[in-house]
């Protein structure tokens, strides 16, 4: 057969946690609550779902390969420049755009350790050497003078994911901006905001918009709040010469007709957006104050988010194990952290209340 480079024999794939179907084949269950991949419980805007409904009729058509009126909405409603937008199938599809790119031989990448799984399989699909910054423990944040240190002269660029996936946590306004400072201007810097709407009303979350330099590159999707994960489409803002290459280098007509149409409505339902941060809120104070009492005793730790999920630390990969087990037999799907680098923790996505409230009582059970 053809031979393969070793970098990519030895990638290990994605592998998303347990959908629905399949738990219902294994378990035979009728009642199943998915909380494990911070899917937006509402479902997707209205607005949205019209604009589908529409460009349904010109299916027969391609798409349109500038995805102009999509780039001009976003253009719009962050006060960004069409140039400065890409737009893709999905963020991580623009991501891997963007490092076919520009890494050359010899080029080399920073990020954290237990950071987002999407960005390590492409990091490690290619064969520049990426470096893992080992992540406090306590508290679960990026070490971004440790980043700083790994910093030499083949570093190309870094990855920061804020907030971090799966983690939940932040780095602040202060510590980008005495981050950002020691970087040099020959680094590109990737700020992947995929929860940017959860993170942005809190006063210490640095909206990367507002640091509009030409060696950071942001990225966001419309996957999560605006619940079309289904459809893959996101965008990424940067300097015009980055986007420049970006949009000739991605194939010619991503995202598809439905996507573009679906993203371009939802961006204006402000309604749906408020009404989401509003439940994602609601969810996370009752997480907060049903499983205080399990924290006092001592058997996990909540890490604090800032994102539309929570990480639990349950101090041992069996007991993760036992968990998400017997949650699945019970039909309760979460998100074991080992492939992320964390063996000890799970992540579970807000839902519906009446998702938080079975996902708190079977787990409870346990306890």
């Amino acid at each position: 057969m053809f031979k393969t480079p070793d970098y990519i024999s030895n990638l290990k794939p994605y592998i998303p946690g347990k959908s629905i179907e399949e738990l219902e084949r294994e378990f035979g269950l009728t009642e199943i609550h998915k909380l494990a991949s911070n899917e937006n419980p509402l479902g997707h805007s209205p607005k949205a779902n019209e604009a589908m409904s529409k460009a349904i009729s010109e299916l027969n058509r391609y798409p349109d390969v500038g995805s102009v009126v999509l780039r001009e909405k976003i253009s719009d409603k962050f006060g960004i420049p069409v140039e400065n937008i890409a737009v893709g199938s999905g963020s991580e599809g623009i991501m891997a755009n963007l490092l076919r790119c520009y890494l050359c031989e010899g080029d080399e990448m920073i990020t954290s350790e237990a950071t987002f799984i999407g960005f390590q399989v492409l990091a490690r699909g290619r064969a520049n050497k990426t470096h893992y910054v080992p992540m406090s423990r306590k508290t679960y944040k990026f070490d971004l003078d440790g980043i700083l240190d790994r910093i030499n002269e083949n570093t190309k660029m870094i990855y920061l994911c804020n907030p971090n996936n799966p983690t939940g946590t932040i780095f602040t306004k202060k510590e980008f901006g005495d981050f950002y400072k020691q970087v040099p201007e020959g680094v590109m810097i990737i700020l992947d905001e995929a929860y940017f709407e959860y993170a942005n009303a809190y006063e210490e979350y640095p909206n990367s918009l507002l640091y509009r330099y030409d060696n950071v590159v942001t990225f966001r999707t419309f996957s999560k709040i605006y619940g079309i994960a289904g459809l893959r489409a996101g965008y990424a803002m940067g300097h015009s010469d980055i986007i420049k290459t970006l949009m000739k280098a991605k194939l010619p007509f991503e995202p598809n007709t439905l996507a573009q149409a679906a993203a371009t409505g939802a961006l204006d339902d402000d309604e749906f957006l408020l009404k989401s941060v509003k439940l994602n809120s609601e969810g996370y104070e009752y997480f907060k104050a049903e499983l205080a009492e399990l924290e006092k005793k001592g058997a996990l730790k909540l890490i604090p988010t800032y994102a539309n999920f929570i990480m639990l630390d349950l101090f041992s990969e069996e007991k993760v194990n036992t968990v998400n087990e017997t949650l699945l037999s019970r039909g309760v799907i979460i998100r074991p952290l080992k492939p992320f680098g964390l063996a000890n923790c799970i992540r579970v996505t807000m839902g519906l209340m009446k998702e938080n409230q079975a996902f708190i009582r079977e787990f409870k059970k346990l306890f």
